[in-house]
């Protein structure tokens, strides 16, 4: 123990008398070790932190399966059948499929966030209310609503936490709602939902097989595996298919564990992203033990006179890694600092659909891997030094009176290391480009649509049964005087409204048939569907490609009519003219739809997505209770938000909106996990990049000095400056040319694992390979041309004297 204490303050004396050499090593090491910690904190919350659910890893999520997709929702029948007919899991729950605002009355009315939810849903989920009690089956057996369940945050809010809310009545879209449960904590994992109803299962729009509303979830029993689980739900949908064929031909039910379900999107990108960081701290080990490389060629004598005085291998090597790893839990500990405010920075301007993000932090978990990766950093850029240092010719070392130089190994050992330093950068380099290049190809996609001086809000009415606003009439009523008053404001040039706002995540699809076509049992086409204002096309100037848009005149009382996309054209009738042919969706069995007009396409689940077939048809005819109010204004469509709010209050004081949001703000949302990998991606390439171009200028500025005698020597000789630039150039190319073949080869193998990552970019895109593989040239040329334009203003005589 004494020993390695004296260690310790030898380490500590050593690293004091060079600050310069201790200084740069710091900022490296706090560099690398920051990155890292910050990634792993987000990866230790995100991937390797259990789900906060009761033992999560018998939770799966089920959902619908049939030729179309296999990520359908679930009917309600369908889900009652599976829970009373399962053998195989504890519990199946099932919640609505998105949460949906509604208007909470009180002395300040707002707009909450509501979904429904099965009973015991959440006790499959393990989640245990702090108050009160979960949904149980009587719960369901209603035509409405009559209880509800408050989520932590508007408990808190609107509330201030009263433990006597139990019990009480709310107001909610005019209907009255006895408090039951208050949830421990909010669930942004599955829901943003604020308040939780009981799913009324005597509500007729329950009773629909063909209705898949619902997400479903189920409990595993102890000891049942995945095989025999979805074993049970086929034979139950075997079961179903023979006694409603008409609904359930062709129709399965999928389970997959559900964090892969809520984790596995975004598990990609987030190892990408640890890689990245496992490089560039790579690159900052290489920095690092080429610079002890080089101090070691001036302790030379010291370890000599050490070795001469008894001092044995083993003894020097451990004073060797003891100073390094010293250093290396200094710049650990510096790399804490930064990585806090680092994850800081990712919880401001980190993507919204990156699970828990907000929750990463440093903890212990994530102190302990900062501690480990500071040792094992340490002993990786130690280690090497410190053998070639034992393994000196110490006599020689003792015999040297004057400069000392490096031997061959050294400087074998230290051009090693720093073309694998290069070649890691460019595989960083070339990952981030292709990154940067696929998000600009995607911001770059025409939507279809135009987003600017455009301000968006949703508008509920909700309950359909409730109150003023009990049916479409009224709803229909209430939207005509709005958008009077909205259109009658300075500024505004279009308003219209949408069921599903494009590029927000919301989306609704009908099924339905063309007469004439035949259609076996459960058979049926199915188009995106959007229920529209006569404005909304003006609003967001998509354009009319043929017939006529749908007008005031397309109300409740005139004949169905249908505007259908290009794509539903070209997919559903080919190059005929569409103009004139009929639809029957699927829930208007008394009538067909006339398609009146065709529009240009719009992108509306992703930018990445391919365009689907829509179909848009009058709001008057269906007014559905939540709609997605569009405005273009002549200036900044902001500045509108408060006057849309008080022209909705100036009609109902009980009805607000809410997500008031411009329509860029929503293009920028879509695009927000692509641009975040491509810009943290890069920003680790720039990095990397710096600390390899500082890596080769060190390098390059030790060998002009090691090689001081040699060229004043060649200038005697007759070499002019130019010849000395020129051979000092020619060496730092080698280095960099090799670097760079080495990291061209890992590079084609590197980004095979981002063909999933990328849009319209290939992951062997050549150009994107020549172009950083010639950037990072240029950039390691320059930090050899430093270094060779001093040695080429050498004064012959003086370095005659460098001796």
């Amino acid at each position: 123990m004494n020993g390695l204490f004296q260690d310790l303050r030898y380490a500590l004396r050593q690293l004091r008398k060079s600050p310069g050499f201790t200084a740069a090593a710091l900022i490296t090491l706090a560099l690398g070790i920051a990155a890292n910690t910050a990634i792993f904190s987000v990866i230790e919350t995100v991937i390797l932190r259990p789900l906060p659910f009761g033992a999560p890893d018998r939770l799966v999520w089920l959902n619908g399966k049939f030729p179309m997709t296999d990520e359908a929702g679930v009917s309600p029948p369908d889900f009652r059948d599976y829970r009373a007919n399962n053998r195989a899991f504890e519990r199946i729950a099932a919640m609505g499929y998105v949460a949906s605002p509604s208007n909470l009355s009180g002395d300040k009315p707002e707009q909450v966030l509501t979904t429904i939810a099965s009973a015991n849903f959440f006790g499959c989920l393990g989640i245990h209310p702090v108050l009160g009690r979960d949904f149980i089956q009587s719960d369901e057996q209603v035509n409405l609503p009559q209880v509800a369940i408050l989520g932590y945050g508007v408990w808190k809010r609107d509330f201030g936490g009263d433990r006597n809310v139990l019990g009480r009545t709310i107001r909610m879209d005019g209907a009255s709602l006895t408090v039951v449960g208050i949830l421990p904590a909010d669930i942004p994992l599955l829901s943003e939902a604020q308040i939780w109803l009981p799913a009324p299962m005597l509500n007729p729009g329950m009773n629909v097989r063909l209705g898949h509303s619902l997400k479903s979830i189920a409990r595993l029993k102890p000891g049942v595996t995945l095989q025999q689980s979805q074993a049970d739900l086929d034979a139950i949908a075997f079961e179903l298919q023979h006694q409603y064929p008409d609904t359930n031909k062709d129709w399965f039910m999928r389970q997959r564990p559900l964090r892969e379900v809520l984790i596995g999107p975004v598990r990609p990108a987030l190892l990408l992203m640890w890689g990245a960081v496992t490089v560039l701290l790579l690159i900052a080990c290489v920095n690092v033990a080429n610079l002890l490389l080089a101090r070691s060629i001036s302790r030379q004598k010291e370890f000599a006179l050490r070795a001469a005085l008894g001092a044995s291998r083993p003894r020097m090597i451990r004073q060797a890694l003891t100073e390094s790893v010293m250093l290396a839990l200094a710049g650990g500990a510096l790399g804490v600092l930064a990585a806090s405010w680092a994850i800081h920075a990712l919880h401001v301007f980190g993507p919204l659909d990156v699970p828990r993000l907000g929750e990463s932090s440093i903890n212990p978990s994530v102190l302990g891997f900062t501690a480990g990766i500071s040792v094992l950093t340490g002993i990786v850029f130690g280690l090497v030094p410190a053998l070639q240092i034992s393994a000196g010719e110490f006599t020689q070392g003792l015999k040297e009176s004057g400069r000392t130089s490096a031997p061959a190994s050294h400087k074998g050992l230290s051009r090693a290391l720093v073309i694998g330093e290069i070649a890691m950068s460019l595989t960083l380099l070339v990952s981030a480009g292709l990154l940067l290049k696929s998000f600009w190809r995607l911001i770059h996609v025409a939507p279809g649509f135009q987003t600017d001086h455009v301000v968006t809000a949703r508008l509920s009415l909700n309950q359909p049964a409730y109150g003023r606003y009990g049916d479409p009439q009224q709803r229909s009523r209430f939207w005509r005087r709005f958008e009077e008053q909205v259109r009658s404001l300075p500024g505004v040039e279009a308003i219209g409204a949408t069921s599903e706002l494009p590029l927000s995540g919301q989306h609704s699809d009908d099924p339905f048939h063309i007469p004439g076509r035949s259609y076996g049992p459960s058979d049926f086409d199915d188009a995106q569907f959007r229920q529209v204002t006569p404005g909304y096309l003006s609003a967001l100037r998509i354009p009319l490609v043929s017939g006529r848009w749908l007008n005031d005149d397309d109300d409740e009382n005139s004949v169905g009519v249908v505007v259908v996309n290009q794509a539903f054209a070209k997919r559903f009738f080919g190059d005929g003219d569409v103009l004139g042919k009929h639809l029957q969706l699927m829930g208007e069995q008394e009538r067909t739809r006339e398609i009146v007009g065709v529009v240009g396409n719009v992108t509306h689940i992703s930018l990445s997505e391919p365009d689907w077939p829509e179909m848009y048809v009058p709001y008057a005819q269906f007014a559905p209770s939540t709609i997605n109010v569009v405005v273009r204004a002549a200036a900044n469509p902001m500045n509108l938000a408060s006057a849309l709010q008080a022209q909705v209050r100036a009609i109902d004081k009980d009805v607000t909106l809410s997500s008031v949001t411009s329509m860029d703000d929503v293009l920028g949302a879509s695009v927000a996990q692509p641009r975040f990998s491509s810009q943290l991606l890069g920003a680790f390439a720039v990095l990397a990049l710096l600390l390899a171009a500082i890596g080769l200028y060190g390098l390059m500025a030790y060998s002009v000095t090691q090689r001081t005698n040699e060229i004043g020597i060649r200038m005697a000789l007759g070499a002019s400056r130019e010849d000395i630039l020129r051979l000092i150039l020619k060496h730092g190319s080698r280095l960099a040319l090799a670097g760079i073949a080495i990291g061209l080869v890992a590079s084609v193998a590197a980004t095979r694992v981002l063909s999933d990552m990328l849009f319209s970019v290939s992951p062997k895109d050549p150009g994107t390979f020549i172009a950083i593989a010639l950037l990072l040239l240029a950039v390691v040329l320059l930090a050899c041309y430093i270094p060779a334009r001093r040695a080429a203003k050498v004064d012959p005589m003086v370095a005659l004297r460098y001796e």
